[in-house]
Formats: structure tokens, sequence, C-alpha cells
């Protein structure tokens, strides 16, 4: 990268990247170039001497015809270093020399013989045409060497900004390279999305900022979506030049660069470079913008989505247990002293069971709650599996007191480093799931092994089973298969809070097919940890 001093220029003389050539400080732009002309004339005078002493020591061995060749390739020597006007005073002083040292009679501008007439003006011909077409050549090689230099540039910038995530990135990066190919001072300037007045949104050097008549050239460029400032109709007098960043005649911001430095103004080349670069800088940041739109476009969509499937859920399954306990209520209160003790017990359960199922709906749409607002804060804990299994299992006998559950775990079980109540309720909510589904008095299988450092809980049904292209979809909130474990009696919550707080610790969950091919089986994997015990035995000498 550029490094800039606190005036803006670039440090020393160091070379710019991708550049083909060095900068230096000099003066005013047109005594630098008179200074490089003055320079170029006096190389094309050395090399025309130096051609001049070579054809004299020649002289005695090559015939005067001969001695022309030498000319011409000073000629082509100085026309491939420098510009067309000097290649041709370059041929002319060859012609002057050779004419005044070598054509009969020497020391002379005077030609005696015809045919050395024709000879020296064939010379100059010959050495102005192999001048012009050197020159063309090297100014042919120069183009080419811009160009890919360019497109360099540009293909390094068309990357990076492809792999920008965000408008600021875009900007950043933008500011970036283009400070680089130009060596100059970039600020990235845009508006909100409201349109709101201008920010500086990307500076390299950082500390980079615009002067007053910098920020009334950013104004005017914003409004007229054309460039302004230095070397421009408006606002000439500041030092920054501003090019507009546009996507179909919309201005949303624009690119400032210092251009006002007579020691090393922008060529052309420069200029139309940093165009293209600004104007892939204006689509990356606009493609940005879109991705943005459309993201929160999709995330109000899949909210309204999620309102409107917790509302049908709430509003069914909610409202039938309070209905149930409503009426229960009232039948009590209205009957319940001449009511008979086992009709009046039988209200009683009736109005506790559907006050429990309701409390486990709130339940579950409280743990949702805690999972859509952001990272769960695990509490860990050593804990054994049985342990957590035996507390999930004793809440599962209230709902299904007759349910005969089969345990098959493995006896080298290490104890699990989890938030217990988390990982207690997401086996409840699969155990519950297993349960409801299951035929009566068909076993519910609870299994626990370890293997390739993880332990895996296997809980598995006799139920109808769940299709194999619904397996991963039963874990989508709101879901519910057609037919299986998910049936139409549930809020379609618990299998994606099961997922969500086994996810908190790094764990899995998979539906797969049951045991015999009847049935699912819920497959629980969590990552094992060292336990204390073994880490402090490790840790002794």
């Amino acid at each position: 990268m550029t490094n800039y001093a606190n005036d803006g220029r670039a440090s020393g003389e160091e070379r710019r990247p991708g550049a083909s050539r060095q900068w230096t400080a000099a003066g005013p732009a047109t005594a630098r170039d008179t200074g490089t002309r003055i320079r170029e004339i006096a190389q094309a005078t050395l090399v025309t001497a130096a051609a001049t002493a070579l054809a004299a020591a020649l002289d005695a061995y090559l015939p005067v015809a001969a001695v022309a060749l030498v000319y011409v390739c000073g000629v082509m020597l100085v026309a491939v270093a420098t510009r067309r006007s000097t290649s041709i005073y370059a041929a002319l002083l060859a012609f002057l020399s050779y004419n005044f040292f070598f054509t009969e009679p020497r020391g002379t501008l005077r030609i005696e013989s015809a045919q050395d007439v024709v000879a020296v003006f064939a010379f100059l011909v010959v050495a102005l045409l192999c001048g012009h077409l050197a020159w063309r050549l090297r100014t042919r090689v120069v183009e080419l060497q811009s160009a890919n230099r360019s497109a360099r540039v540009l293909q390094e910038l068309g990357a990076q900004l492809a792999r920008a995530a965000d408008a600021g990135q875009v900007f950043t990066v933008g500011c970036q390279l283009v400070a680089e190919a130009l060596a100059r001072p970039t600020i990235a300037l845009a508006r909100g999305d409201a349109g709101t007045e201008p920010r500086q949104r990307a500076a390299v050097p950082g500390d980079a900022r615009l002067d007053e008549s910098g920020r009334r050239a950013a104004d005017w460029a914003l409004q007229h979506a054309r460039p302004a400032g230095y070397t421009t109709d408006a606002s000439g007098d500041s030092a920054w030049w501003l090019l507009p960043l546009l996507v179909e005649e919309s201005c949303f911001g624009a690119i400032a660069i210092r251009d006002a430095d007579p020691g090393r103004p922008l060529s052309d080349e420069d200029r139309r470079l940093a165009e293209a670069m600004v104007q892939l800088v204006a689509l990356a940041a606009d493609r940005t913008r879109l991705a943005h739109t459309l993201e929160r476009a999709r995330v109000e969509s899949e909210s309204e989505r999620l309102r409107t499937a917790l509302l049908s859920s709430v509003s069914h399954d909610l409202r039938s247990p309070l209905a149930a306990v409503i009426g229960a209520a009232t039948s009590l209160a209205a009957y319940g002293e001449t009511m008979a003790d086992g009709d009046r017990r039988e209200l009683l359960a009736s109005i506790r069971g559907e006050a429990e199922r309701l409390d486990r709906y709130i339940q579950n749409l409280l743990d949702m709650t805690r999972l859509g607002s952001g990272p769960l804060r695990l509490e860990r804990d050593w804990i054994g599996l049985d342990e957590i299994l035996s507390a999930a299992l004793q809440r599962l006998r209230k709902l299904f007191p007759a349910l005969p559950v089969e345990r098959e775990l493995a006896t080298d079980l290490p104890p699990l480093y989890v938030h217990a109540a988390l990982v207690e309720q997401a086996l409840f909510n699969v155990l519950e799931n297993a349960a409801k589904f299951s035929p009566p008095a068909a076993a519910v299988a609870v299994r626990a092994s370890v293997r390739d450092g993880e332990m895996t809980v296997e809980i598995g049904d006799r139920g109808p089973g769940i299709p194999e292209d619904e397996r991963r979809r039963v874990f989508d909130l709101f879901y519910s298969a057609e037919r299986g474990d998910r049936g139409a009696r549930g809020t379609g919550l618990g299998l994606t809070i099961v997922r969500g707080m086994i996810g908190a610790h790094g764990g899995r969950v998979e539906a797969l097919a049951g045991r015999g091919g009847r049935g699912t089986t819920i497959r629980i994997t969590l990552p094992l940890t060292e336990p204390p015990a073994a880490e402090a035995a490790e840790s002794e000498p």
C-alpha cells in the first residue's frame, strides 16, 4: 500500500503498486515538461555523437553507405526511448553529421557528386522512417503495458468487490485499490437509505478529509450526477476530483481523488482507469444494497409467516384446553353441591390435566422465545446422562403413567458437560413426542452409547413413522407431518426446540427410521469433554 505524507503526497520515490513508472516531486507541469524535452534532446545529441565516433572508427574498414547504418541504429535507439519530435531531431542531426563528416568534400555541407546527393537524402528518408516506426512500436508497447496494467487492476478490484458482503466493505476495498493504483489519497462518500446528506464511508489514508471546496464539489457532483472538482467546470478550485457513483442514472455517492498535485498530474490513462474503477465500485455497492433489501424483505415475509402460523397454532392449541377448563369449572360452580363425589373428582382431574397441557404449550412458546432472542447462555456443569434421563422420565410419567420405557444405557457412559435443564427439556420433548404417537401398551425405547468421542442417545417409538422425504422438515418451526410422529394436536414446536437446545451445545438431532422399519427413532448426539478428574490425573507428574 502506498504511504502518504502529511500533505497527502506519496512519500519518497516509492513505486506505486501496479504502476509502470515512478513519480517524483518536481516543479510546475510546464517546467517539468520543458526539463524533459531538454534532457531528451541532450540524449539524442549524445547518441548521435557516439554514432559519429563509432562511424569514424569504422570508416577505414567499411564503405560510406555502410557507415550510414550506424546513424540509423542511433536514430532508432533515440526513437524507442523518447517522443516522436526527439526522434525527428535525431534523424536531422544524423543527416547533417553524415553529410559533414563522411561525404565528399568532407568537413563541409556541400555535396559534389550527384550519387552522394541521392545517398544522403535517401539516408534522411530512411532515418526519418525508421525513427517513426520505432516510435510507433514503442508507443504500441507502452499502450499494451498500460492496458495490461489496467486490466490487472480492474480484475483485482472486481475479485475483491465480489467478496465484499456489505456496502461498508465495498467502499473500503474500492478506496484502498483506487488509492494504490493512482498513488493518491481517496475518500468514499455515500448517502443514507433515506437520501440524507452524504457522509464519509472510507478513506485512504485514514485521516484524509475533504476541505470546504471539496465538500462543495461533492455536493455538486451528487446533485448533478456529474464529475466535479479539479480540472472540471464545477468547483474547479478544489484540490479533489469527484467521480459520482452512478447506477441507472441514480447517484448515491461519490469517490473523491486528490488530484491537485503539479509534481505528478494524473495522465489520461490514469483518469480512464479511475473512471472504470469507480463504475465497478458503484455496481458492487448497488449489488449489496439490493441484496440487503431482498434479505430484509425475506425476513419480513418469514416473520409474517411465522406470526400467522403462531396465531393459528395458539388459537387452536391454547383455546381447546382453556375451553375444557372453563367448561369444567362452570359445571363445578353450577352443580358442585349436588354433584356426586366421583363426578366432581373427574371434573377436577380434567381441569388439572388441561391446565398442565396448557402449561406445556406456554413453556414451549417461552422456550422458542429464548431460542429466537439470540444465543442461549449455557450454565454448564458435569452431570451423568442417567440423572438427566431420570428427571425427564419422572416428568413424562405424570402425563403417561402406564407408558412402558425400555432403557439400554451403556455401562461406561462418561459424564456430560452440559446445561442440565436444557438437555432435560430436549429429552422430555422427544419422549413426549414418542409416547403421544405410540400405540397403547407399546414401549418407548431409550438407548445410549459412546462412539468417536460423542455420546449418542436414541429414542424410538412404535408409531406409524415419518416419511423419508419429511424427516428433515420435522425440525422446522410449525411443521407437522400429515401422518407420523407430528400430529395435528400440538403447536409444532417440540422438535424445533430440541434442535435449538442441542445445537447450542454443539450437538445435532436426526430423525431416522425405527428399528425393524417400524416407527421413528430420534437420535441426539452430544460432544464429549474430558471430565475434571481425568484432567487432574493427566496434569499430575
